[in-house]
């Protein structure tokens, strides 16, 4: 919860990433939640800090850039296209860290590197279906993915 609370200014973000702890941060929300076997219903609503801290993290290119190349987007679209996180975490919980991870991608996505990796990841295909949820955060949220990745030629493609 330290670093969501830290992650609110951009002094506080400066010093995460400078810091090092972005990297930390994105291996433990990687192995804590890349597939149903590394998912525990506990975890949830540490999964929603560390989801929290990064979609403050993110608004900037500093703040994104510890996060490529680390399957980070591959894990959060796992997040949002595969099952286990319906089926594993409590009902509060999983609404929350699908629409954290939706946001999160969403800021990703607008700078260059991330939009590459989100389009290499297929996001699109599966941010897609977020457009007809029930909550107006997760279609807010795919729609700044889609709208972000589609801008290129292969996301272009892959919408169609």
């Amino acid at each position: 919860m330290t670093f969501e609370k830290l992650s609110v200014n951009d002094d506080g973000c400066i010093r995460i990433v400078t810091s090092k702890c972005a990297e930390c941060m994105i291996e433990s929300f990687i192995a804590h939640s890349k597939d149903a076997t590394c998912l525990k219903r506990d975890d949830g609503q540490y999964l929603i800090h560390l989801l929290e801290a990064f979609a403050n993290l993110t608004f900037s290119d500093q703040g994104i850039e510890p996060l490529l190349g680390k399957s980070a987007v591959a894990t959060l679209n796992n997040i949002i296209s595969q099952p286990y996180v319906e089926e594993i975490m409590f009902p509060n919980q999983k609404q929350k860290i699908r629409e954290l991870s939706l946001r999160v991608l969403g800021n990703i996505s607008i700078n260059p590197h991330g939009k590459q990796e989100c389009i290499d990841n297929k996001v699109v295909l599966n941010a897609w279906k977020y457009l007809d949820s029930d909550y107006y955060q997760e279609r807010l949220n795919a729609s700044l993915v889609l709208m972000s990745c589609t801008i290129h030629l292969d996301g272009k493609k892959q919408s169609a």
